[in-house]
């Protein structure tokens, strides 16, 4: 017996959703909320927590957020915008935190943050060496502190 979907996407014989799961049609959604916190001497202890109440968001929303584990709604990013902003003493275009295959806006969070040119701690290992993602990177030259020298890059793009 062939099913037959309504345009809800409920079978027409058991009246149960059956969509399939659709498939990502476009890139991940890369962020850098966290090295705009690293930026941001507010967040830089108990950084999660703060910034949660600040965006008056469950701290578990940003711990999952920062790890990339959820897809933002609006309201989330606009509240994590305002944050940052009234923290950092900056104007932040939301794209600059959050893009589509980590194409920011501006490229290197150095200059979004206003900083005069640094490298995350994630870049050195624990004798003090450069890890490998970070060997060509100059200070205040770096995407993201997962993907230094930018996500499409790292993926072979571009």
């Amino acid at each position: 017996m062939q099913r037959i979907l309504d345009k809800w996407g409920r079978d027409s014989y058991t009246g149960v959703m059956s969509n399939p799961t659709p498939t990502q049609a476009y890139g991940p959604a890369i962020n850098r909320i966290s090295d705009v916190m690293a930026h941001t001497p507010h967040y830089q202890f108990k950084g999660t927590g703060r910034l949660a109440e600040d965006a008056r968001v469950d701290s578990s929303t940003i711990s999952r957020l920062i790890h990339g584990q959820i897809n933002p709604s609006f309201l989330l990013v606009a509240r994590v915008t305002d944050a940052l902003e009234s923290h950092l003493g900056l104007k932040l275009d939301p794209r600059d935190l959050i893009a589509e295959n980590g194409a920011f806006l501006t490229r290197f969070v150095c200059d979004l943050a206003c900083c005069r040119g640094c490298l995350p701690s994630s870049a050195l290992d624990e004798f003090g060496d450069r890890k490998n993602a970070f060997l060509g990177v100059n200070k205040g030259e770096w995407v993201t502190s997962r993907y230094p020298k930018g996500y499409l890059l790292t993926k072979g793009g571009l």
